[in-house]
């Protein structure tokens, strides 16, 4: 462990150990010292001393724009999270506030009614895009998709339901192969179909990677980028939302259906027709 990633950690101590993992893994302070800068430390602090949250116990996954932690509940955050219906722990998603820029999200942003005016600078943009996502979570869940249940959002940190099974994360359908069938395949554009006719939404970067498999049902997550339907790119977005599903499925010996076939299916048919 490096100096600089020990001293990282230990700002979100606040002088005890309430923030520290017991079993300290090189890959997790590489992610907390990647991730983490001095206003998320206030953010966490803040948090922490509300009592919504105790201490972070496990890092889940680090990404271009994001790093993904498991989070104990402190006595409001149990409280409020009981009216949710969600256990402890949470996940912790802290948006990073060095590496996301204006030109990769764009087209995410331009011409959704919801952001019509925002800043440009680097930190706004961050916290616009964790509420993005926090408003996406909570109109999909409203409209019954399967997605983690949103719990709130504090500039550029979101707290979540924990999709897992005693305090495990499920996995990605990306690494459980042994999902990959027509049943799960039908479920997932049934959730696409949901997602476009209940909620308004189209999730705009589905793979693999973004679905995770719990008890084989599947849950859309990762929805910062996720534009409604009145976008100006919408259908494009869809389009390409079904390719890389029907493209997943293809080259796992699931027989699939046009694609052109389901896009319709989603935007004209009956929500039971799929």
């Amino acid at each position: 462990m490096k100096p600089d990633d020990k001293r990282i950690w230990e700002k979100l101590s606040d002088n005890n150990d309430r923030w520290r993992k017991k079993r300290k893994g090189k890959e997790d302070f590489q992610t907390i010292n990647a991730v983490i800068d001095g206003n998320t430390t206030k953010i966490l602090s803040g948090l922490q001393s509300k009592g919504i949250i105790d201490a972070i116990s496990g890092t889940i996954a680090s990404g271009k724009e994001s790093g993904v932690f498991l989070a104990n509940l402190g006595p409001k955050g149990i409280v409020l999270c009981q009216d949710l219906s969600i256990e402890s722990p949470i996940v912790i998603k802290i948006f990073r506030t060095s590496t996301l820029n204006f030109r990769s999200i764009e087209k995410y942003i331009t011409g959704d009614i919801r952001f019509k005016k925002y800043s440009k600078k680097t930190r706004n943009l961050v916290k616009l895009w964790a509420e993005k996502e926090y408003r996406n979570l909570s109109r999909s869940h409203l409209a019954g998709v399967n997605v983690p249940k949103p719990i709130l959002v504090k500039n550029n940190v979101l707290l979540m339901e924990l999709i897992g099974e005693d305090g495990i994360p499920c996995q990605l359908l990306k690494v459980s192969s042994a999902e990959a069938t027509q049943i799960m395949l039908k479920s997932i554009l049934a959730q696409i179909k949901i997602l476009y006719r209940k909620a308004g939404l189209i999730h705009a970067d589905l793979s693999p990677y973004n679905i995770l498999v719990k008890n084989s049902t599947p849950y859309l997550i990762d929805m910062s980028q996720s534009v409604i339907t009145s976008h100006p790119k919408a259908e494009e977005f869809l389009e390409r939302d079904l390719n890389n599903i029907l493209y997943y499925f293809s080259t796992r010996g699931v027989n699939t259906p046009e694609a052109e076939l389901i896009f319709d299916s989603i935007v004209n048919d009956e929500l039971s027709s799929i």
